[in-house]
């Protein structure tokens, strides 16, 4: 049996569908750790990383639309 080289090439879908899905697992695990903590200082670090986090998802998520749209213009 032999083994064929196959090139495996990401669209940019599927890019932003991987950092979604990476952030949206920061997010759980800040979210996580907020309601664990009883630090004070801890409390507002995780609070804004969860901010951050979820700004990102969203940028993500708009450029998600915007390259499902592209493709569907150029009939990828």
């Amino acid at each position: 049996m032999k083994l064929e080289k196959r090139e495996i090439t990401l669209n940019e879908t599927d890019s932003l569908k991987d950092v979604y899905y990476t952030e949206k697992t920061l997010l759980r695990e800040y979210s996580a750790r907020l309601t664990l903590t009883t630090c004070q200082e801890t409390k507002h670090e995780l609070s804004a990383l969860i901010e951050e986090v979820t700004s990102d998802m969203e940028k993500a998520e708009n450029l998600m639309q915007k390259s499902a749209k592209n493709t569907a213009l150029i009939g990828g």
